[in-house]
C-alpha cells in the first residue's frame, strides 16, 4: 500500500510540474513584444535606392521551381502556404508577416522587395548572408508567380 501512494503521489507531482512548465510556456508564448508592435508593411519601406535594383533573373520555370524550394524552406513558417501571412510560427510574431496576395504589397516594386529580403526587418530574419543573390531573385519569381493579383 505504501508503494502505491507513492507512486500516485510521485504521478500527481510529474502532474503539476507538468501544468506548471505548459502554463508558463503558454504565457511566454502569448507575450507581445509591443517595441514592434507598431511597425506596418506600409511603414516598412525600402530606401530610393533600392527602386533601382533590376532582377536579372528570368522567370523560368527552372527559376519558379527553385524559388518554391527556397520558400518553402525559409518563409512558409511565417508567411504561409498560401502567402497570406497566416504560416504557423507567424502567429507568434509581434508584427503580422506580409500579405503576399495583396497588391499594396507589389506596389513597392520588386527591388524593395528584394532589399526587404536581403536585409530583414525584426522579426522578419534578413537573409543577405543565408542566401545568394540569385537564390533571393528566384524567391522573387515565385512569389510573384505564386500570389502577386493578376490585375
Amino acid at each position: 500500500m505504501v508503494k502505491r501512494y507513492s507512486a500516485e503521489r510521485k504521478a500527481l507531482a510529474v502532474a503539476l510540474t507538468m501544468a506548471g512548465l505548459l502554463t508558463a510556456g503558454s504565457l511566454a508564448l502569448a507575450h507581445t513584444d509591443t517595441r514592434h508592435a507598431s511597425i506596418s508593411e506600409a511603414k516598412w519601406k525600402a530606401p530610393k535606392r533600392a527602386d533601382k535594383i533590376r532582377n536579372p533573373t528570368k522567370m523560368t520555370a527552372a527559376n519558379i521551381a527553385a524559388g518554391k524550394a527556397i520558400f518553402n524552406t525559409n518563409c512558409v513558417m511565417c508567411h504561409g502556404v498560401h502567402g497570406n501571412g497566416n504560416g504557423t510560427a507567424g502567429a507568434f510574431l509581434s508584427v503580422k508577416p506580409a500579405d503576399f496576395r495583396k497588391a499594396s504589397f507589389w506596389k513597392q516594386g520588386e527591388g524593395a522587395i528584394f532589399w526587404k529580403l536581403s536585409n530583414g526587418k525584426s522579426p522578419m530574419p534578413a537573409f543577405r548572408d543565408k542566401l545568394s543573390r540569385h537564390k533571393r531573385w528566384q524567391v522573387i519569381d515565385y512569389m510573384a508567380s505564386a500570389f502577386k493579383p493578376k490585375s
